[in-house]
């Protein structure tokens, strides 16, 4: 192969945009069947725009032959892809606002990793890309930020459920 280096970091550049995705995906299904409908229609919106940049990055990746990782493989920072919104932060009435700073921390996260790989790479055309991928993550985050301007607090009840949990007597 021309540049293992390259093809490794494009696999998991692929991984960390798919699996960011499918994790949108089921954040938006969970909300919709909890009528959290304003979060679910953001949550696709995120799928959709992470849609853009795997394409962009299997664009790149065609033509070359990335290695075939399993999963414990992949080398990330922590136990997930970056990008993938955590599980733990969720809940069923969360806010937009709450859902909007999710994704924002996962847009870090992927800018951190790609600028990671650009200063930790020898290779011109990794540093590049790594670079670029990192630059389009923190635009991501700064439209993000934007967004979390124009939205209210959350209220102090957010959270709060209305009915009493049914506790077996």
């Amino acid at each position: 192969m021309a540049n293992k280096e390259l093809a490794e970091f494009l696999a998991h550049s692929v991984e960390l945009e798919s699996e960011a995705k499918e994790r949108y995906e089921e954040l938006a299904d969970a909300m919709a069947q909890h009528h959290n409908d304003q979060v679910a229609q953001f949550f696709l919106r995120m799928a959709q725009e992470v849609s853009h940049h795997l394409a962009e990055v299997s664009g790149l990746a065609k033509g070359m032959e990335l290695p075939q990782l399993r999963a414990w493989e992949f080398n990330w920072p922590e136990t997930e892809s970056p990008e993938a919104a955590s599980y733990e932060a969720l809940h069923y009435r969360m806010s937009l606002r709450q859902a909007m700073t999710l994704a924002l921390e996962s847009e870090r996260a992927a800018e951190s990793y790609y600028r990671q790989v650009a200063d930790g790479s020898d290779d011109a055309e990794t540093v590049r890309i790594a670079g670029q991928f990192a630059d389009e993550e923190r635009s991501h985050a700064a439209e993000l930020e934007c967004m979390l301007l124009e939205l209210p607090e959350n209220g102090a009840n957010l959270r709060e459920d209305d009915d009493e949990p049914h506790m077996p007597e």
